[in-house]
């Protein structure tokens, strides 16, 4: 199985923080050394994809305000918030 030092690190991060994590305050999170195995934000949802005892817990609201050249000059999108809900998650 690939990742499988990092889908642990993921797995302690988020035992670490009981109230979840959005994918990208999980890569913040981890160590530099499995930081170089995840490049972004979409990796890490995809490795959190194949673990058991991980699950969305709710979607939280994200704005962007570097849009400055759209009509609105915010948008907003879901992100979604990573929970450990047992103990020992397996990979």
């Amino acid at each position: 199985m690939r990742h499988v030092r990092v889908r642990n690190a993921i797995a302690q991060t988020l035992r670490d923080n009981p109230e979840g994590l959005t994918a990208t305050e999980i890569l913040d999170k981890l160590d530099r050394k499995k930081r170089n195995k995840v490049t972004n934000a979409k990796h890490v949802s995809t490795l959190i994809r194949g673990m058991k005892n991980i699950h969305v817990k709710c979607v939280a609201q994200a704005v962007d305000d570097a849009s400055s050249w759209s009509n609105r000059g915010l948008n907003k999108y879901k992100v979604n918030v990573y929970i450990h809900e047992e103990e020992g998650a397996e990979i």
